[in-house]
């Protein structure tokens, strides 16, 4: 017998019709949650993203290929993630299993409407589902494993790491989902009753059939009947919830690499042009940064890395690149809310509200941060174009304004007279 299995066994069509229904209503609040997000971004400058579909396919292709290939090696292959010992293998583990998840319930329902249109175009069956079932029970585990160890690092509290009550519900969710999705198995291979090489190619599932061995056909049906619903839920929300979470930087992640700099970490110039036509230099508001700069506030997960790595976080100065990130996304969010509410005045500002100058100057700007971010935030130009901003304004005190008094009058932030400059250089000729 061709090893095999229906994607809906023991599921009645009332059941599959309310699947695809709930798997809409998912889905339409997801799109509604993206767009909330998509409407956040549009506050920035236009970054003339339409100009990359200008043309013939080729012309489109050369517009896309530096940022699709980006996209291809950051976050399909997770370049920027390794090099941080478990936490890289647990992160990659977790990434694994959930995309060969994903992908295999892609595939199953690609069969399962092929299989409705013609018998002759289903695939689900033979070398291939024993392939499929090997691969998805072995990956599923992977995601487990890199899904505990996350919870159990939540527990430790690490001080780098963002903080968030839904954080629980996400790494739960996961959970409850790889869990489940066992559990459906191994009850299906109860009732089913499988021999050979298609039960033992889903080894996980027919192991915890072994702990189900005492029920009947009628109770293991019934049994995989709610579990398999139960899954589904946990399904839906996952989907429906995406963009109210942490989960959300699945999404805009791979956005943020797409339209990123190509080189992170350089100050814009800006012309005396665009001076007179905004009079101002630098971002007063969060409407000054442009459309992906304002993407890659919601790309931040707050894993806490370009933080570990600041020299200024570390010798205890008020600057912690993660929090600049996350306090300029809450300007974005009370902006968005005092436009809609039609109150221009409770627009927050960006400095002295939102961040403070000397969280500005403490920056070193060594690239660190920008460096080390997984999905290729761009903390450093915040930090410096809203410094450029300061200067402009005249904002500047202590040993900064100091500096740039000295450059102006003795061309050398030392203050040093011209005739003294090169004394430095009088013990090399001894």
């Amino acid at each position: 017998m061709t090893p095999t299995r229906e994607t809906f066994g023991n599921i009645p069509l009332s059941s599959q019709l309310a699947f695809y229904a709930l798997a809409a209503a998912s889905m339409a609040i997801f799109a509604w949650g993206f767009y909330r997000r998509w409407k956040l971004w549009q506050l920035g400058t236009p970054i003339g993203a339409r100009q990359l579909l200008v043309g013939n396919l080729k012309a489109i292709w050369n517009n896309i290929r530096p940022s699709a290939r980006r996209v291809v090696v950051d976050a399909g292959w997770q370049k920027r993630v390794v090099g941080h010992g478990v936490g890289t293998f647990a992160h990659i583990s977790m990434y694994v299993g959930f995309m060969a998840l994903f992908v295999g319930t892609v595939l199953l329902e690609a069969d399962n409407i092929l299989s409705a249109i013609s018998k002759n175009l289903k695939f689900h069956q033979g070398t291939y589902y024993i392939v499929y079932e090997f691969t998805l029970d072995v990956l599923g585990l992977l995601f487990i494993l890199g899904t505990i160890f996350f919870i159990a690092r939540r527990l430790r509290k690490p001080p780098a790491l963002g903080h968030r009550g839904t954080d629980w519900y996400v790494l739960l969710s996961f959970l409850a989902l790889g869990v489940t999705g066992y559990l459906v198995e191994a009850l299906r291979i109860l009732w089913q009753q499988p021999t050979g090489i298609g039960a033992n190619c889903s080894p996980v599932g027919l192991w915890l059939a072994g702990f189900f061995g005492n029920l009947t056909e009628a109770d293991a049906r019934s049994s995989h009947f709610a579990v398999w619903w139960i899954h589904a839920f946990l399904v839906f929300a996952f989907i429906a919830t995406i963009p109210f979470t942490r989960l959300f930087h699945f999404v805009a992640g791979p956005m943020n690499i797409f339209f990123s700099k190509v080189v992170l970490g350089q100050m814009p110039p800006v012309t005396m042009e665009e001076v007179e036509a905004t009079g101002r230099v630098g971002p007063a508001d969060i409407r000054h940064f442009n459309q992906q700069q304002l993407l890659s506030l919601d790309a931040c997960m707050e894993c806490g890395r370009c933080e570990e790595v600041c020299p200024a976080t570390a010798t205890a100065k008020p600057l912690s690149p993660k929090r600049v990130v996350q306090d300029l996304k809450v300007a974005m969010e009370k902006t968005a809310q005092a436009l809609a509410a039609g109150k221009e005045a409770d627009v927050p500002p960006l400095h002295g509200v939102t961040i403070a100058p000397e969280t500005l100057w403490s920056c070193t700007a060594c690239s660190a941060c920008v460096n080390t971010c997984p999905v290729r935030i761009d903390q450093l130009t915040f930090i410096l174009t809203m410094r450029r901003h300061l200067v402009a304004e005249g904002a500047l005190s202590g040993t900064a304004a100091v500096a740039l008094r000295r450059m102006q009058s003795n061309a050398n932030p030392w203050g040093l007279p011209a005739s003294e400059r090169t004394n430095w250089t009088d013990p090399l000729n001894k």
